[in-house]
């Protein structure tokens, strides 16, 4: 009887890398891009960069282009482009991108994208595809 009531508490508790992490505006400028998934759900290195400052970002070619998906969440259908910048807020939950252009283009308004920590240390960004990103200290 004791160890059923044992095992069942063990198995009840959340695991240490479980559990609702809430990202805070705080993690946001501390984002490295770690590795990103595409459409097919296959993963990439980090091959292009999205930074992070206290109230802005800047998503830039790197070894690779930036993610088509990414260009088309951001900017308008079809245009391409080697660095977009903008403005970042956290609202209900939501990353929220605006002030952004691409050179001369002004990209979409108000991009709402998902965002939710899967540990103290990882932040997952849905745009539509998950960018993975490490908080750094």
């Amino acid at each position: 009887m004791l160890r059923s009531s044992l095992l069942l508490v063990l198995l009840s508790a959340p695991a240490f890398a479980q559990g609702n992490f809430r990202v805070t505006e705080a993690d946001i400028p501390r984002l490295k891009l770690i590795h990103y998934f595409t459409a097919d759900k296959a993963a990439h290195d980090a091959d292009f960069e999205w930074t992070f400052t206290d109230t802005g970002f800047t998503v830039k070619k790197g070894k690779g282009a930036i993610p088509a998906h990414l260009l088309d969440t951001l900017l308008p259908d079809g245009t391409a482009a080697d660095e977009v910048t903008g403005s970042w807020k956290l609202a209900d939950g939501q990353l929220v991108l605006s002030d952004i252009k691409a050179g001369k283009v002004d990209g979409r308004k108000d991009v709402k994208l998902g965002v939710f920590k899967t540990a103290p240390t990882v932040v997952r960004i849905n745009c539509p595809h998950q960018a993975v990103f490490a908080v750094e200290k």
